[in-house]
């Protein structure tokens, strides 16, 4: 009962895994980073499936491919890694294939090993393997922590513990093979992690939510926007005034969670009068010329040395955005080029 059980939420896992890579590959458009998401649960997924299919038909039927599910830790590390330096400049080179050259020498190891080839047939010791594979996995996942944002930094430290667990239990199961109680009920793991991944998106990006409506403007003839306003000169003045030393001395953009709502409170006004005074004033709406500090803010530290350290990533989240993509776009609108580029030749004449 218990084993039916067990293969019950295994693929259930696999199927939710598939599920969700398939809504990430269908937003990669949108960004580098979600096909690396969608890969990484391709690949959780396929470790669910062969945990779920019996070995012995897996090694009667299709050798190579059990050679392979096990093999499928040493893709993790580089998968996490890459999505992490994805969401900073959600860019892919070539060179990035080279990540994968350890999964693949592995792989062909353990087929030729299998098929008893000459000279290739040595198998290592599944504890020896399973080092090996977990200090690739910590090497990949301690170089994407120092080049993650903040948001990404939960995803490596779960994702690297789960990984280690499945390691830690194919060695186990390699080396133990028929003497232990059957061990893939530890494989739930990977379940659970897909099942969070989904209520993280699920939370993110409130997909069932029912989409905005169009605002139809109407027309009135010409008569002014605030021509009904209670706000009086000397209280716009103050506003004004304030507004000024919030945002440019006191650097309140360089808050993420900074609204409209939150400012007018702060300036002890309403929204509605808040507006009117960036409107009618300084002829912007409340985003602009709150970006606008924020644009400024990320130009300075992108070619200052002091924060040469930074990533592009953590740069923007510092400057106040909540986006990486937006921020990308706001600049290159701005500045008529990339945060990448525009740095790059403070970069080159450092190292000069």
């Amino acid at each position: 009962m218990i084993h039916q059980a067990n293969i019950f939420l295994l693929l259930f896992g696999a199927l939710q895994g598939a599920l969700l890579s398939l809504w990430f590959f269908r937003n990669h458009r949108k960004e580098l980073s979600n096909v690396y998401m969608g890969v990484f649960l391709v690949i959780v997924g396929l470790q669910l499936t062969f945990k779920v299919i019996t070995k012995v038909w897996l090694m009667e039927n299709v050798l190579y491919l059990y050679g392979l599910s096990y093999q499928f830790p040493l893709l993790i590390g580089p998968i996490l890694y890459l999505y992490t330096q994805s969401k900073n400049t959600n860019t892919f080179h070539r060179k990035d294939l080279l990540h994968f050259v350890p999964f693949l020498i592995a792989t062909l190891h353990e087929c030729a090993s299998l098929l008893h080839l000459p000279g290739l047939h040595i198998h290592p010791h599944s504890y020896i393997q399973g080092a090996i594979q977990s200090a690739i996995l910590s090497a990949y996942a301690f170089a994407a922590y120092k080049i993650s944002i903040p948001q990404v930094r939960g995803f490596i430290r779960v994702v690297t513990i789960v990984e280690l667990l499945i390691i830690l239990t194919l060695a186990i199961m390699v080396r133990y093979y028929g003497q232990l109680p059957d061990l893939r009920l530890l494989f739930l793991s990977l379940t659970i992690l897909i099942y969070w991944i989904s209520y993280r998106v699920i939370a993110a990006s409130a997909p069932f939510a029912a989409p905005e409506k169009p605002v139809v403007a109407l027309k009135v003839q010409n008569q002014p926007k605030y021509a009904h306003s209670s706000l009086k000169p000397e209280e716009g003045d103050r506003i004004e005034a304030q507004l000024h030393h919030l945002i440019g001395h006191e650097k309140l953009y360089l808050e993420p969670e900074l609204t409209i709502d939150i400012l007018a409170a702060k300036l002890s006004t309403s929204r509605h009068h808040l507006s009117q005074v960036l409107n009618e004033r300084l002829k912007k709406t409340y985003a602009d010329y709150v970006n606008e500090f924020r644009l400024e803010e990320a130009r300075q530290r992108l070619s200052n040395q002091a924060h040469f350290r930074f990533t592009i990533a953590a740069i923007a989240l510092d400057s106040g955005f909540n986006s990486v993509s937006s921020f990308n776009e706001l600049f290159r609108k701005r500045y008529g080029t990339t945060p990448s580029k525009y740095r790059e030749p403070f970069l080159k004449k450092m190292s000069a």
